[in-house]
């Protein structure tokens, strides 16, 4: 889900001090890489939030794609790219921009718990939450310390390695953008002020950075842009869509540009995961990009085009108190704090990532098997899950048995990965060949290999997963019942579609954990 409550704190940040002097944006002619390599085609990826298969074909039939369908009919179309888990737009881009699982960047997902600083960690979630939890804290997670501190130092993001390479590079409206080039936050006084925030908030990014009104290249500033408080102040598909033109039309555009469109996630979650009506706008936004050329034609003649979505939605059912999962009286007589209060003061922490959540147990005398024991009386829920040292422990509601799986071992997946498991396989229902020692995923793609990576991201937790038309609801969590969901494990969240066009390298490894090495390699080729 991208970030809501993101709006609300940039239009607090500017409704009134917007006026103010703002320091200068970056260009490229302020980077040391600008003309030291043979250009060759340029890397465009736009990354439109919860496309998938059914609202392209179904968008497509009407003829309301233009853009995509060009695009489509010169390349290739792959239908069933794996995101990360939790499937939440924030540890979906760090998987996606450091080529890594949340075990190696260490972003758990758009909500976790941090214990030795006994903080709830949201980077936005919803409007009450980011209230009780504060509003400095927030605003400075997600302009701040989540490309400054939470991602590991131990990995590199392909903006890194890029700068490494000789070549630039540019990020529009992603909120994971961590590179080497300081950008300053643009944040009025009056602001500052009020939250106790430093004087002069600065991130690390590519050499050019654009989000909303917060940061903006030097190419844009003093443009006409759709940034109001109406538009959300930058932080939608007409920004994004304008930002990239501008870079074109100035030569400012870098070899590699990253774009967010954001607006359908939100017509998703309020009308259901195929919506063509509003899908079909996103489609508009990327006519304007490829009008900035000569012709669409002279378009693909210059760059590569990705254009890929981050995570599916499910589809919930249409009462909410039937769509959402109280979790809180499932665990009763265990305390949850509230979230003014200080987490520790419960006895357990609930990070809710809206179709799953990680638990955390404060108690010292409550094992994660009595949680389990408690939420195995609700059939809404799907898969609980936590790790016995380096074991993966897995049982599903509904299903009998359980199932313990293991690192390496004489079974081989898709992707490569081994694994050892005992126990009744249908919990994940993966389909086992005896005769060449393979498994083959069904309904929870890469199941393992993405629980594996969330629960060694950070703290010890479990996990709770929701079956499919229901979603987790705790204090603060939102419910879009009758409309589209995400963050869970199913593949209804976790699969969604990525189109190539400008070159013939194929995408043989569909997961987005291999999209870095892939958008480096375009170059080579």
């Amino acid at each position: 889900m991208r970030i809501i409550v993101i709006y609300t704190l940039i239009a607090c940040m500017f409704v009134a001090g917007c006026q103010q002097e703002r320091p200068e944006g970056a260009s490229l002619a302020q980077s040391s890489e600008t003309g030291t390599l043979d250009k060759g085609k340029n890397v465009i990826v736009v990354v439109i939030d919860s496309m998938t298969k059914p609202v392209i074909e179904e968008t497509m039939e009407r003829g309301s794609l233009p853009a995509l369908s060009f695009l489509a009919e010169r390349g290739q179309i792959y239908h069933d790219l794996v995101a990360p888990f939790p499937s939440m737009s924030v540890s979906i881009e760090s998987t996606l921009v450091t080529g890594t699982s949340p075990k190696e960047h260490n972003v758990p997902g758009l909500v976790w718990y941090d214990p030795n600083g006994d903080v709830i960690v949201d980077y936005g979630s919803t409007i009450s939450k980011y209230w009780k939890l504060g509003m400095n804290d927030t605003l400075m997670n997600t302009l701040a310390h989540l490309n400054t501190n939470h991602i590991s130092p131990k990995v590199s993001t392909i903006y890194e390695d890029l700068k490494q390479n000789g070549r630039t590079s540019g990020s529009i409206n992603l909120l994971v953008y961590r590179g080497n080039q300081t950008h300053r936050v643009t944040v009025p006084s009056y602001m500052k002020s009020l939250l106790h925030l430093p004087d002069k908030i600065e991130t690390k990014g590519p050499d050019l950075l654009a989000f909303g009104q917060a940061v903006k290249p030097k190419a844009v500033q003093g443009a006409r842009l759709d940034e109001s408080f109406y538009q959300k102040f930058g932080l939608n598909d007409s920004y994004s869509a304008e930002v990239t033109v501008k870079l074109i039309q100035e030569n400012e555009q870098p070899d590699f540009l990253m774009v967010f469109f954001p607006n359908y996630d939100k017509d998703a979650h309020y009308h259901g995961p195929v919506s063509p009506e509003y899908f079909a706008k996103t489609d508009g936004y990327l006519q304007e990009i490829l009008n900035a050329y000569d012709s669409w034609d002279e378009a693909l003649r210059e760059n590569i085009f990705v254009i890929m979505g981050d995570h599916g939605q499910d589809l919930l059912t249409d009462k909410k108190e039937k769509a959402a999962i109280e979790l809180e009286p499932l665990l009763d007589p265990y305390y949850v704090a509230p979230l003014m209060d200080e987490p520790s003061s419960g006895d357990i922490v609930i990070a809710n990532n809206h179709r799953s959540a990680y638990l955390y147990a404060i108690e010292p005398n409550l094992d994660f098997i009595d949680i389990a024991d408690q939420l195995h009386e609700d059939n809404r829920i799907d898969h609980l899950a936590w790790l016995d040292g380096n074991e993966l422990i897995l049982y599903q509601v509904g299903t009998e048995g359980f199932l313990r799986v293991k690192e390496g071992g004489s079974w081989h997946d898709q992707y490569g990965q081994t694994w050892s498991f005992q126990g009744n396989e249908q919990i994940a229902d993966i389909k086992v060949n005896e005769s060449d020692g393979t498994i083959a995923y069904g309904d929870y793609p890469d199941i393992f290999h993405q629980l594996y990576g969330a629960l060694n991201s950070h703290s010890e937790s479990m996990i709770v997963t929701a079956k499919p038309g229901y979603t987790l609801k705790s204090e603060g969590a939102p419910v879009h019942n009758e409309g589209g969901e995400h963050g869970g494990l199913h593949k209804n969240d976790t699969i969604t579609s990525i189109i190539v066009s400008g070159t013939e390298k194929e995408l043989d490894e569909r997961r987005m954990e291999a999209l870095k090495e892939y958008f480096l390699g375009l170059f080579d080729d």
